[in-house]
């Protein structure tokens, strides 16, 4: 784990916390399509590393979590948000090992 990690139970105790935030899940479309974290915004890594920011991630000092399948392109578009100046994103790994609720 790396400072940018959180582990799912936490990341979960946060989504309910009532705390504002932002769900991002960095996978393709196709893959968001066939179930995510509910409330979740697709944004892919892509469009992350590419520099083509949306809306959604636009606020800079807004608390993010982001997901993927596994972990890694997460872990990545993490590590490029923080190192482009966004001061509170965290990667909390992959949908395969979430143990919540899914949407479909």
């Amino acid at each position: 784990m790396t400072e940018l990690d959180l582990p799912q139970e936490d990341a979960r105790k946060l989504m309910l916390s009532g705390v504002a935030l932002a769900v991002i899940d960095v996978r393709t479309p196709a893959e968001f399509a066939a179930g995510h974290i509910p409330n979740a915004v697709n944004i892919e890594l892509d469009a992350i590393v590419g520099g083509n920011i949306p809306e959604a991630l636009a606020d800079k000092s807004a608390k993010y979590l982001l997901y993927c399948r596994s972990g890694r392109r997460s872990g990545i578009a993490a590590r490029y948000l923080h190192d482009h100046g966004w001061q509170d994103v965290v990667n909390f790994g992959g949908i395969l090992d979430w143990p919540y609720e899914i949407e479909y």
